[in-house]
């Protein structure tokens, strides 16, 4: 993508939709402090968006220059949709959030460009790949229809394309699925291509792209000696044009089948791994596809207790409603007329969880009081299978407590990789 096509793409416009009004919702946007703790981000009252600090500090965003965009966005005079949410001016311009994260991300790419042109591919490949992470958060939330956003999140793909082309050893394969006639690009990153490796299908949530998962193949799969293999959920990112059903497994039972053809993966050790919307992905794999998935683990997985209890259901924040909303080709988040098309999705109530022990290992991680994913889902998850653990995080800081529960699932995986 050249500068000045990105400049062309990025000027100010004043009448790009903004964001939040995208979804319809009956009741206001505006976020109430919940006493329930996620493992998405923090929940604060004035911002439409969940501040995922510590997830962008650990996708590798400066958290100086995560506090110097929010102060640009917090202080901007610029006229709001809502004026009691600091992230929801509108138009294309200063004080926007996808206008303020994209300048920055791309300062990053000029900087990839300078250094690429000059021979200095190291520093080019992390100029590259820190524009690719500040163009995905402008994305963010990604909702279908916000036009910025498509452009915003196409160059955070190409920028991350760019930073692995910088680098000879750093091996990116883009594999293209055909499905349900259209072709769904993943990534699959291989820790080197001296021999086949085990695998793990990785999947997240319905707010985060692919391209946002890398440090968890960097710090954790990699030394292992474990290739990851990425796909957005249906109805964003790359899988964008499909539609979240109640069958959330189905993509990736294709994904599945189709790495049959893949030469760099050992197809007898092929693992799957999801976080929230992902997590049911993965819960959902190892009961259907015994014969194919070695072993499953979910990080704050939603397999039931926020799909089987209004109560809980009502208690997500407006954002992650419009991101459910958003994947199920909805034009209205409201949680009286979303949860009764929410309901399907509980693997309890799909006669999988609770019902009968598999084989499959299973482990499931999560925070005791997480609104999407709470202790009895945890425990849940571990009595559906025979070699199974839950690991429940209950104290604070619950992002590092999660950090660590990332590596202890690479060690999870490579145990049961190898048996």
């Amino acid at each position: 993508m050249s500068e000045n096509l990105s400049e062309v793409l990025f000027a100010e416009k004043f009448t790009a939709q903004e964001t939040s009004t995208l979804i319809a919702n009956s009741h206001s946007k505006r976020n109430q402090k919940l006493l329930n703790e996620t493992m998405d981000g923090e929940e604060q009252t004035g911002w439409y968006r969940l501040m995922k600090y510590m997830q962008w500090v650990w996708q590798g965003i400066d958290i100086l220059d995560c506090y110097e965009i929010l102060s640009k966005i917090s202080m901007s005079t610029n006229h709001r949709s809502d004026e009691n949410l600091l992230d929801t001016v509108i138009g294309f311009r200063s004080g926007n959030w996808g206008y303020e994260w994209s300048k920055k991300a791309m300062a990053f790419q000029k900087q990839g460009n300078e250094l690429a042109k000059y021979g200095s591919k190291a520093q080019a490949k992390q100029a590259y790949y820190l524009a690719s992470q500040y163009y995905s958060i402008a994305s963010y939330p990604h909702l279908k229809g916000d036009e910025e956003a498509i452009q915003t999140q196409n160059l955070a793909f190409a920028n991350y394309r760019f930073a692995f082309g910088q680098d000879e050893n750093a091996l990116l394969k883009e594999i293209n699925i055909p499905y349900q006639g259209k072709q769904i690009c993943c990534y699959l990153h291989l820790p080197h291509d001296d021999c086949i490796h085990p695998v793990v299908l990785v999947s997240a949530g319905v707010d985060t792209l692919q391209c946002d998962l890398l440090p968890l193949f960097e710090k954790h799969l990699k030394p292992a000696g474990i290739a990851m293999l990425t796909v957005d959920m249906p109805g964003i990112g790359f899988s964008s044009a499909l539609k979240l059903e109640q069958n959330t497994s189905q993509l990736h039972q294709a994904i599945l089948q189709h790495m049959k053809n893949i030469p760099w993966v050992d197809h007898d050790r092929m693992s799957v791994m999801g976080l929230r919307m992902g997590g049911n992905v993965a819960n959902r794999l190892a009961f259907l596809e015994p014969k194919l998935v070695k072993t499953a683990v979910s990080v704050g997985a939603a397999v039931a207790s926020v799909f089987d209890s209004f109560e809980n259901f009502s208690k997500l924040p407006p954002m992650t409603l419009d991101c459910l909303a958003s994947r199920m080709q909805m034009n209205n988040s409201d949680a009286d007329n979303l949860y009764r098309y929410c309901v399907p999705f509980s693997l309890l109530k799909q006669g999988l969880l609770g019902k009968r022990r598999i084989k499959t290992p299973l482990l499931s991680i999560g925070h005791a009081k997480d609104i999407m994913c709470n202790e009895e889902d945890l425990k849940l998850i571990a009595r559906s299978a025979y070699k199974s653990e839950s690991k429940i995080i209950d104290k604070p800081p619950i992002f590092d407590s999660y950090l660590r529960s990332l590596e202890y699932s690479a060690q999870w995986l490579t145990k049961h990789l190898e048996e």
